[in-house]
């Protein structure tokens, strides 16, 4: 399916605010997060601090990345592979090569040990990269079950 920006206005846009207590969930998140980068990450020691308050991870890894609708139900038939960029204990960011019309996704990040974690994460911003791809990213707001109970197979 081929967008232009004609094909929205600019209430498509205009989200209504995030009404979420981060601080109830964190230590989840963090959990998750922290035995991923533990897994991946050979040399986690890799980490570079910038301006950012979190240390960010290189994260060069495919994850699945699936929709998530208003009413918080995951659109299954929607999720994309998509490449890891970097990861912080807060969040995340990614390469996709289509636009992710959704604000909420589930990011589904499987190691290559077995262990894996679904996170619900609010996108907060997107660049469109001069080589043709997305470079998308947001902040997670919570540790959820996986949206493939059966497996991957049901993508």
């Amino acid at each position: 399916m081929e967008l232009s920006t004609t094909d929205f206005t600019s209430s498509d846009f205009m989200a209504t605010p995030l009404r979420v207590n981060l601080s109830e969930h964190e230590h989840e998140v963090r959990v998750q997060i922290r035995s991923i980068i533990g897994a991946t990450s050979k040399n986690a020691r890799l980490a570079y601090a910038d301006r950012r308050r979190d240390q960010r991870y290189p994260f060069p890894h495919l994850l699945y990345v699936t929709p998530v609708d208003r009413s918080g139900k995951p659109l299954v038939e929607e999720t994309v592979v998509v490449v890891g960029k970097t990861l912080t204990e807060r969040g995340m960011d990614f390469y996709h090569q289509q636009p992710i019309t959704h604000r909420r996704v589930i990011v589904t990040i499987e190691t290559q040990a077995g262990y894996v974690a679904s996170l619900l994460m609010d996108l907060t911003w997107c660049r469109y990269t001069k080589q043709g791809w997305y470079d998308n990213g947001g902040r997670f707001l919570n540790t959820v079950l996986s949206p493939f109970p059966e497996g991957y197979s049901q993508i």
